[in-house]
């Protein structure tokens, strides 16, 4: 199973998900609807992907 958490706190997002790509794309929303960077690491906790997103007021519930 995989999972998410935001930043390197123990906080994790809800959910678990059968495959990685299915984890990563909902962390990649997440983080365009926060507006904070979302970093992809590898089983070994280096870092394999680093994007940085704009927050959009467009997407923020409420």
């Amino acid at each position: 199973m995989w999972r998410n958490r935001v930043g390197r706190t123990a906080e994790p997002l809800p959910g678990e998900y059968r495959t990685r790509q299915a984890a990563v794309e909902v962390a990649r929303s997440e983080a365009r609807i926060r507006g904070v960077a979302h970093v992809i690491r590898r089983t070994d906790g280096t870092v394999e992907e680093r994007n940085r997103y704009a927050r959009r007021s467009d997407e923020i519930p409420g």
